[in-house]
C-alpha cells in the first residue's frame, strides 16, 4: 500500500468525520491554505495495556474479515509529517472482546476466559520517514454500548500527546457485518451505531473494500514543536 502522499493527507483534512476530528472537521483556513486540525483527545478507555509488541501484522490466528489499516501521523496546523512517532493500536474482537480483559460481555454470551492472557489486536509501529504506519488487522465488532472502532495512542520522544479513537463507516461497517462470520451470527443485536454513540471524539477513516479483505487510512493530527 503506498504511502499517504500531502495532496491525499489535505484531501483527507477535508472529509466529513465524526466531530472535530483530524479527518472531517472543517478546514482551517491560514493565508489561503488548508491547515491540518488537531485530533480531538478521547482518552485511551478501559482496555489499554502495552505488551511491549512492536508488529505490524497483530491477527494472532483471530477470525474476522482482514483489514489492512494505514496511518500517517502529521502535526496539527502545518500537516508536516512526523518520523519516529510511536503508534499504538488495540480494539475488540469480532465478538466484541479485547485480549488481556475478563469480565466483558462482547456481543455473544461467549465466555471471555480466552481473553485473560491474550494479546491478539494489539500491536505498536513506529512512522517511517513519510510518518506512515501499516497494521495488518480484522475488523473490529461492536460490542454493548459502542460502534465499531480502534484505539490508538500516540507518543512523541517517549511522550503522550494523544489517545483517541478510529471510527469506520457505517456502510462498511453494515456490509462487513452482513457477509462475515462471526459477525453476522450477531448483527441483529445491534443498537449502536455512528450517530449515536457515546464517544464522539475521534478520527473518522477512509476504507476501500478489496477483493477478500478491506483497506483504511486516517490521518491522525498531534501537536509537535517544529
Amino acid at each position: 500500500m503506498s504511502s499517504i502522499d500531502v495532496g491525499r493527507r489535505r484531501a483527507l483534512v477535508g472529509l466529513s468525520g465524526i466531530v472535530m476530528a483530524a479527518i472531517g472537521a472543517d478546514p482551517v483556513l491560514a493565508q489561503g491554505q488548508k491547515s491540518c486540525v488537531l485530533t480531538a483527545d478521547a482518552g485511551e478507555g478501559p482496555f489499554y495495556l502495552d505488551p511491549k509488541l512492536i508488529r505490524s501484522d497483530i491477527t494472532s490466528g483471530m477470525p474476522g474479515a482482514p483489514l489492512q489499516l494505514a496511518l500517517e501521523v502529521v502535526r496539527a496546523g502545518d500537516c508536516s509529517i512526523l518520523p519516529n512517532a510511536r503508534v499504538d493500536i488495540w480494539h475488540a474482537d469480532a465478538i466484541g472482546l479485547y485480549s488481556g480483559y475478563a469480565k466483558q460481555g462482547g456481543v455473544g454470551g461467549v465466555s471471555p476466559q480466552s481473553a485473560v492472557g491474550a494479546t491478539y489486536l494489539r500491536g505498536t509501529q513506529v512512522t517511517d520517514a513519510q510518518g506512515n504506519v501499516q497494521f495488518r488487522t480484522i475488523f473490529p465488532s461492536w460490542y454493548g454500548g459502542r460502534t465499531p472502532h480502534v484505539h490508538f495512542k500516540v507518543f512523541l520522544g517517549g511522550k503522550e500527546v494523544v489517545a483517541s479513537q478510529i471510527f469506520f463507516p457505517d456502510n462498511i461497517t453494515r456490509e462487513v457485518f452482513n457477509e462475515w462470520q462471526p459477525y453476522r451470527e450477531h448483527v441483529s443485536k445491534r443498537k449502536t451505531f455512528n450517530d449515536n454513540d457515546p464517544i464522539k471524539q475521534g478520527v473518522h477513516s477512509e476504507v476501500t473494500r478489496q477483493t477478500n479483505a478491506y483497506s483504511a487510512r486516517a490521518v491522525l493530527v498531534v501537536a509537535a514543536r517544529s
